[in-house]
């Protein structure tokens, strides 16, 4: 009974894990365009359209590298796409964002539609999984964080990277204050716009990131609106963190661990309706759009376009 309790917390954290990653690449893009000033409402469309590209990128020219380099090339210009409407344009970031949405689901639909009218199902190459020599080894620890694919452990490095560069850098404290105060930012010689731009760049090649992960390192295999609202989850997760790379990563786990849960539990037939459980992720981030976590401060010019003085 030990062992098959072992077992059991060893599966599900492991997959909790696997499962949070899409998140939480979708969140630390959220999480950079949101300290910029800049509200991504269009990180489900970037999702879905990474794991599109990936996917077939993967499946058509034979590699998943060629795959994710398409999927990094589709997200930058998303991102872009969203950047010059909003910043340059001053249109709605809110109505923007949405549109991508809308296009990302229906441009991926009609492609998947158009390139599968056989029905067959094409199975695209996935990444492998990578143990890290004498760390997979430790009993527990090893399979829980140790015996992933790469995207894995650079979506961590990602955390690391992202928190270090918003706090001790020069750089990030710009970053920071042209979503904070972009006046006060110019006057000191800050490029508003360049920061901006720079912001929904890396914002849309870490949300089609999230969305690749689903199609390179998971199913093998794409299907419409596979991402299923992760893109939503993401942005809820941002708030959920508090705008902190840290919190972000916390909160997503919490998503994937929910999304794992509800996986072993239909594994398990333990006669508890799968569906409950498939409904936590969601009514979580509820929760954290409506505020139920506390109090979270947002960057104070978020969602206001900047108009040079």
């Amino acid at each position: 009974m030990e062992a098959f309790l072992m077992g059991t917390a060893v599966t599900w954290l492991a997959m909790a894990i696997r499962m949070s990653i899409p998140l939480l690449y979708a969140g630390l893009g959220g999480l950079v365009s949101q300290k910029a000033g800049i509200y991504n409402f269009g990180l489900e469309g970037m999702m879905l359209c990474g794991a599109f590209f990936a996917y077939y990128g993967s499946y058509y020219l034979g590699s998943p590298w060629l795959g994710l380099i398409l999927a990094v090339i589709v997200g930058a210009l998303l991102g872009l796409l969203l950047g010059f409407t909003s910043i340059s344009l001053r249109v709605s970031q809110v109505v923007i964002g949405l549109g991508i949405g809308i296009l990302g689901l229906g441009l991926t639909s009609y492609l998947y539609r158009l390139l599968d009218q056989s029905g067959a199902a094409h199975v695209s190459t996935l990444f492998p999984i990578i143990p890290i020599p004498l760390l997979s080894g430790i009993p527990f620890f090893g399979e829980v964080f140790f015996s992933h694919n790469f995207m894995v452990y650079v979506c961590f490095g990602l955390v690391i990277l992202i928190s270090w560069f918003f706090n001790h850098t020069t750089q990030g404290l710009n970053f920071k204050a042209v979503g904070e105060n972009p006046q006060v930012a110019d006057s000191a010689g800050v490029d508003i716009i360049r920061y901006r731009y720079i912001a929904m760049l890396i914002s849309g090649i870490l949300a089609s990131l999230g969305g690749a992960f689903l199609t390179l390192t998971q199913t093998a295999l794409f299907i419409e609106n596979l991402t299923a609202g992760r893109g939503w989850i993401a942005l809820a997760a941002v708030i959920l963190g508090k705008y902190n790379a840290w919190g972000v990563l916390l909160a997503c786990f919490l998503f994937g661990a929910a999304d794992a849960a509800q996986m072993q539990i239909q594994v398990m037939s333990l006669g508890i309706p799968y569906q409950f459980l498939l409904m936590i992720p969601y009514i979580m981030a509820m929760l954290a759009m409506s505020g139920v976590v506390g109090k979270v401060r947002a960057p104070a010019a978020m969602g206001k376009p900047y108009i040079k003085q």
